[in-house]
């Protein structure tokens, strides 16, 4: 697992892949994809909650993606039709999706991705991406990992939502800028210790 700012990113991304017709639904359609790709983390609060340390993250898991999905398509279609109504299906599936994969990067925890068939915990054998640890703005790890998440996803976040790529690609030395800009994170990213 890693920051909330790296699954906001994506979401966003996700959430953007229809052209909006206004700014309030654009809002909406980001704020709702912010939550959808944080979902499979819905156990830390839970176990914040109640006092308790690291759960096996059940909720990290296909199955449970698969869940997230179905309920956010009856979230849109009782509550934000107005606004989610062009929305693919396939991306209410896709943003929680994505969760599991950014925290599969990091290649420190395992997660139960075929749950309940199997409680087996997958690990990667590599990692791109931070682990979080824990969260404080005193710690010089916070703002390296922040960095690194910046440097992977402010790249891939220009490059596949229409507007901003629009904009960002009519020149050159942005575009040359975004490609350093993610070669530099993942070059770091790749190298941190993992143990």
């Amino acid at each position: 697992m890693y920051s909330f700012l790296a699954h906001s990113i994506i979401g966003i991304t996700i959430g953007s892949q229809k052209n909006k017709k206004s700014l309030r639904q654009s809002i909406v359609l980001m704020l709702f994809f912010i939550v959808l790709a944080s979902t499979p983390d819905i156990d830390y609060l839970i176990n914040y909650i109640r006092g308790e340390g690291m759960p096996i993250r059940y909720t990290h898991s296909i199955g449970f993606v698969f869940l997230v999905g179905i309920f956010s398509l009856l979230f849109r279609n009782i509550l934000l039709k107005k606004y989610l109504h062009e929305t693919p299906v396939i991306l209410f599936f896709l943003a929680p999706l994505s969760h599991l994969v950014l925290d599969a990067l990091v290649g420190v925890h395992g997660n139960p991705y075929f749950f309940p068939l199997s409680s087996h915990e997958f690990v990667f054998p590599f990692g791109i991406l931070p682990s979080s640890g824990r969260i404080n703005i005193h710690n010089f790890y916070f703002w390296r990992n922040m960095f690194i998440e910046i440097a992977i996803f402010l790249p891939i976040l220009v490059t596949f939502v229409p507007s901003l790529r629009k904009y960002f690609f009519q020149y050159r030395v942005l575009k040359l800028m975004l490609i350093m800009l993610f070669i530099v994170g993942v070059s770091i990213g790749i190298n941190l210790d993992r143990t």
